[in-house]
């Protein structure tokens, strides 16, 4: 879209021309013109005019015109918040645009999916296409985008709290408005810069880039603009409460007439629960000021919260689900309600986990590095064509000089030179994705095995800091002493992870030797303090010794009796049982646990090397079947739902 100084002087001129008696074709290029300038101002006028052409490229079948027309949907089922549909609309422009190698629109399309997958907390696939649409943007000389994309960026890395790439982008994208010379690009970028220098604690700087922003709206009469304004601008000085409150309405009183739905509206009303709480902590001071009484503020912040929470959950925006949760565990420790501030921080930190994760930060550098990535494989891409044709010029010489025997022998000799540098590459290559498969191994390893205790440590902790009223002193205690014997173990099992980890990632393979059982079974009894409410009971012979190598063993064990620990959390009298004995010639390692049993088919990867692993589940399965099939150790499996148990069995022959 191109978007300048005199916008709302061009969208004068078109809705008058758009009256008069046109052809069809001059009708439908100033609707079209309307659809984009009606996309950033007013997403009903912009859904209005795109029926319109849609309704002309059916009369007259002018299906390559239909890609750049359904962007008009797009824009407006993003602006609706209605994603899933905005998604669909957008798949079917992108294929017109790519056919008709329109790369201009195709900027819009990459830009619009980049945004619809923000707006859904999806950030790699979002910084993904982001990147994308400025490639496209830059060589159509598409501004608007390139802006748009940078400025969508830096706000997108100040979700991440990443300073320093916030204020990269950002300034890019003021760099691309000014050259464009777009007061509408301009507005957003200063609004944007604000809002992450407020972020950052430079208030000052941020009020006066607040400003600008609002100056720039306001030339331009931009509802749309000032609604996204007041919602971030509110939130700069909270200690003016009802500045900051009256800015919110004015928000709100735009949202809710252009876009009920829209992700900003989702921010606005959880900035509204905030400012209720805050009036209901200092009502002395601001019940003249107000129109509800003291008992009412509350029961205000829950409604904004669930307002908030239910647009964003029904459009699976998980981000500000999350945030959500965290402002409504605060309201229930105001009520001094135990049982909703543990739901709500529960489903806070169950949902903060499921999209701030490490491999989804390094999905994000990754992406963020693939421009750099894709232009080295275009130079490798173009080498390798030189090779060929070295390697052709080759056989052409070999077939013009055959009747010179000496020239002939040596460009022979060179020939298989060049084979067996050839074989050497592809060795090293070979043992080279060798060495990172293990070493992709060994981290999940640590990954998967120090998990659970980390998160336990981090729940006994964080519910210390947060309520500590809600604790009597004996619980006190009791956790402090569960947290203590939690950290120390931790700490021992880290160790013992990193120096086993050290040791084998050269070569992945066991050191056997004969180990006591009851040493093996009392390391990991240890790993296990954090277990409180399960039976854990382990049977060991004194003088019985097993000859395997220990930490692959350990960490066997650590992951089935973890998967036994996640699969009790809701069982009555949960029990896990560990006993080891030998008999004929093998030595038998028993780990059963009453969870109810389960369908046998989820533990199918213990068998089959070529099942997925999940994001978030399955690579403790993965981790024993490679470590069993290293020490030689048979693994079955027997789960009973009517019996309610299930029975892992290790079979360990004698040496």
């Amino acid at each position: 879209m191109s978007l300048f100084s005199q916008e709302f002087s061009k969208l004068d001129f078109f809705r008058t021309e758009s009256r008069k008696n046109n052809t069809d074709e001059k009708q439908f290029e100033l609707q079209q013109k309307l659809i984009e300038i009606y996309r950033i101002y007013n997403p009903d006028s912009c859904f209005f005019y795109t029926q319109k052409n849609l309704q002309l490229i059916k009369k007259n079948n002018w299906q390559e015109k239909k890609g750049k027309t359904l962007l008009g949907l797009v824009g407006y089922c993003t602006e609706k918040n209605k994603l899933n549909e905005g998604l669909k609309f957008n798949k079917r422009s992108l294929l017109i645009n790519q056919k008709n190698k329109d790369n201009y629109n195709l900027a819009d399309n990459y830009y619009m999916f980049g945004r619809l997958f923000h707006q859904k907390g999806e950030h790699a696939d979002a910084v993904k296409n982001y990147m994308i649409a400025i490639d496209f943007g830059e060589k159509s000389n598409n501004l608007w985008i390139v802006s748009s994309a940078y400025r969508s960026l830096a706000f997108l890395y100040l979700d991440e709290s990443n300073e320093e790439k916030s204020y990269e982008n950002i300034n890019k994208a003021l760099a691309v408005a000014q050259k464009a010379k777009s007061k509408e690009a301009l507005g957003f970028c200063y609004g944007v810069l604000a809002e992450i220098e407020r972020n950052f604690q430079k208030f000052n700087e941020a009020g006066n880039h607040f400003k600008i922003a609002y100056q720039y709206f306001d030339e331009t009469q931009n509802d749309y603009g000032m609604a996204w304004l007041y919602t971030n601008w509110s939130l700069l000085d909270i200690t003016r409460l009802m500045e900051s409150y009256a800015m919110q309405l004015k928000a709100q009183n735009i949202w809710d007439k252009i876009s009920p739905d829209h992700y900003m509206s989702v921010v606005n009303h959880y900035n509204m629960a905030y400012s209720y709480m805050d009036f209901y902590k200092d009502y002395d001071k601001y019940k003249g000021q107000l129109k509800y009484k003291r008992s009412e503020l509350l029961p205000k912040a829950q409604e904004e919260f669930d307002i908030s929470k239910n647009i964003a959950q029904k459009n699976n925006n998980m981000q500000w689900v999350m945030f959500n949760y965290s402002g409504m565990a605060e309201l229930s420790k105001t009520k001094r309600d135990l049982d909703a501030y543990v739901k709500n921080i529960t489903q806070l930190y169950t949902t903060r986990d499921s999209i701030y994760s490490q491999k989804r930060k390094n999905e994000i550098a990754k992406i963020e590095s693939q421009k750099i990535v894709n232009q080295k494989n275009k130079e490798i891409a173009l080498n390798k064509i030189i090779i060929k044709n070295k390697e052709q010029e080759k056989i052409y010489y070999l077939l013009g000089l055959a009747a010179l025997f000496v020239i002939g022998i040596l460009l022979f000799f060179l020939y298989r030179q060049s084979k067996k540098n050839s074989s050497r590459l592809q060795s090293l290559n070979q043992e080279l994705e060798k060495a990172n498969k293990n070493k992709m191994r060994f981290f999940g390893i640590l990954n998967h095995d120090l998990r659970s205790p980390v998160v336990s440590l981090i729940h006994f902790l964080n519910l210390q800091k947060d309520a500590p009223e809600l604790m009597d002193d004996e619980t006190k205690i009791r956790l402090e002493k569960q947290t203590s014997d939690s950290a120390d173990q931790l700490l021992t099992q880290m160790e013992d992870l990193l120096l086993w980890s050290k040791g084998q990632m050269e070569n992945f393979e066991p050191n056997k030797q004969f180990y006591s059982a009851n040493e093996v079974f009392d390391e990991v009894k240890k790993e296990f303090v954090w277990v409180s409410n399960i039976d854990l009971e382990f049977e060991t012979p004194s003088n019985l010794k097993i000859f395997t190598d220990k930490e692959y063993l350990k960490t066997i064990l650590r992951n089935l009796i973890n998967n036994a620990v996640k699969v009790l959390q809701n069982v009555n009298q949960p029990h896990i049982f560990c006993k080891v004995w030998e008999q004929g010639d093998f030595h038998y390692i028993l780990i059963k646990d009453n969870g109810g049993g389960t369908n046998i088919e989820k533990f199918q990867a213990l068998y089959d090397d070529k099942m997925s692993i999940g994001t978030t589940k399955g690579l403790g399965m993965h981790v024993i079947r490679d470590l069993c099939k290293a020490i030689d150790c048979k693994i079955e499996v027997d789960t009973n739902v009517e019996a309610g148990e299930t029975r892992i069995m290790l079979c360990i022959k004698k040496v």
